[in-house]
């Protein structure tokens, strides 16, 4: 019994054996880059430093701190805007960092 393969015209069993291998070697290097991004920590700063916010590579926030004089109690909303606008931010970069890394790949519809 022959490669079921062996019936469509340019598809013998050793191009398609070769298509499948490159596609697994694909496949490991797509997950050694997500690892590598999900392992790194991405940093934004807004409001001259009065929030800053740290977010992993998994988009997990790790980290939120903020100064002092950032905390004014008669104006919570400026610091819900600092805090949006750093998470944003800090999203933004993980965004980035994995469009950095995955667009060599140039599959369609993949990120």
């Amino acid at each position: 019994m022959g490669n079921k393969f062996n019936g469509f015209p340019g598809m013998n069993g050793g191009n398609f054996n070769n298509i499948l291998k490159q596609a697994q070697k694909m496949q490991e290097e797509i997950l050694q880059e997500q690892e590598t991004v999900s392992s790194q920590v991405f940093e934004a700063s807004v409001g001259g430093g009065a929030v800053t916010v740290k977010v992993g590579g998994d988009k997990q926030i790790k980290e939120i701190k903020f100064q002092k004089d950032a905390v004014d109690p008669e104006d919570i909303e400026m610091l819900q805007d600092l805090v949006m606008s750093a998470v944003n931010e800090a999203m933004r970069k993980v965004d980035e960092a994995l469009n950095s890394k995955m667009g060599k790949y140039n599959i369609p519809g993949l990120f």
